[in-house]
């Protein structure tokens, strides 16, 4: 006959409750007021707090600044995590500074949808992987849908093996990394990997490549990348503070009505996996080619990588102007204009 162990039963049910008192208290955060932070400990900020000092987020901490809130401060040293959630906001008056050289410990500012980060100093990356000496420690920008960075002072990049500003939004999104002063870098530095990142440097660039992100600059200006130059952004590259209204024009659509009138002509060719009525195709206005179906899904090429700037090892190797392709790695259909690759994206219909 078998018997149950009820102290053994107990001793589990035991430790199973311990494990689950742990868990629910290491997922909650601790409120921040502007109190010193400890390694290991995740911080959240709810609604808005101003400080006059500089603060410093230690390896292993994390401080998280929910939705909708925003923090200010003097300056700030980033050794852990520093998450900006979906339309939050840091100001910082001073600089920040983003990892510890040869730390072999990694580091990272995140933003959410519609965040930002607004900096009257500058931004300075110290690489944890000793130039690559210590592979798989990182020190990075991660950046979601119409997310910004502002940056009035100076942007210095160390890390030459890792991008340091990654996008992490949606595909067809883009996001603001914006340096008004100074921009330099260690030589081999890349900036960005992601299209979706557009990069403004408004003023001089040395020893940082843009990589694939969308560049404009040195010394940018609307008239040199008009296209990329994002709304609420003043030419001035002296004056700062407008992170928040670049964000609030990223998402602004406009569209107009069709045109109106007598068509030029109808549609002469189609192909239909349904009943073909007696007026169609002929029944749609300036087409060329028109496909019916309820139930199947119109497949365009889909090829592995296209790069913003066509390059050798390309899916494509010798694109041509109009020419449309699915991007499987960045999840889009992407358009080569004549000299580049671009995801089609909703804008005004001007």
């Amino acid at each position: 006959m078998n018997y149950l162990n009820f102290g053994a039963i107990n001793e589990k049910v035991i430790f199973l409750l311990i494990a689950l008192f742990y868990g629910i208290a290491r997922a909650q955060c601790t409120a921040y007021t502007g109190q010193a932070m400890n390694l290991g400990t995740t911080y959240c900020l709810n609604g808005n707090l101003t400080l006059t000092n500089d603060i410093t987020i230690p390896q292993g901490a994390v401080l998280v600044i929910q939705p909708g809130s925003a923090l200010i401060v003097k300056g700030i040293t980033v050794n852990g995590d520093l998450e900006i959630k979906d339309a939050a906001s840091v100001k910082s008056e001073g600089s920040i500074i983003i990892g510890v050289f040869g730390s072999q410990k990694s580091s990272k500012v995140k933003l959410g949808t519609k965040a930002y980060l607004s900096l009257t100093g500058s931004v300075s990356q110290g690489d944890p992987s000793f130039m690559g000496t210590f592979p798989g420690a990182t020190s990075t920008i991660d950046m979601g849908t119409y997310s910004v960075v502002e940056i009035c002072g100076t942007f210095s990049q160390q890390s030459v093996t890792y991008p340091f500003v990654n996008y992490i939004g949606a595909p067809l999104g883009k996001a603001y990394c914006i340096a008004k002063a100074q921009v330099s870098g260690g030589g081999a530095s890349i900036l960005s990997n992601d299209s979706q990142i557009i990069a403004i440097a408004m003023d001089t660039v040395t020893g940082l490549a843009p990589g694939n992100a969308s560049f404009c600059g040195p010394n940018a200006t609307k008239a040199l990348c008009p296209s990329l130059w994002p709304e609420g952004l003043p030419e001035d590259k002296q004056v700062c503070g407008f992170a928040d209204e670049i964000v609030h024009e990223l998402d602004d659509y406009c569209t107009k009505p069709g045109a109106s009138g007598v068509p030029d002509s109808y549609t002469k060719m189609g192909i239909t996996v349904q009943q073909k009525t007696a007026d169609w195709p002929e029944n749609i206005p300036n087409g060329f080619l028109a496909l019916e179906s309820k139930t199947k899904g119109f497949v365009i090429t889909r090829v592995q990588h296209v790069s913003q700037v066509p390059q050798s090892g390309d899916a494509v190797s010798e694109p041509k102007e109009g020419m449309l392709v699915y991007d499987i790695q960045d999840r889009c259909i992407k358009l080569y204009n004549g000299t580049q690759w671009k995801c089609i994206e909703r804008s005004c219909n001007d």
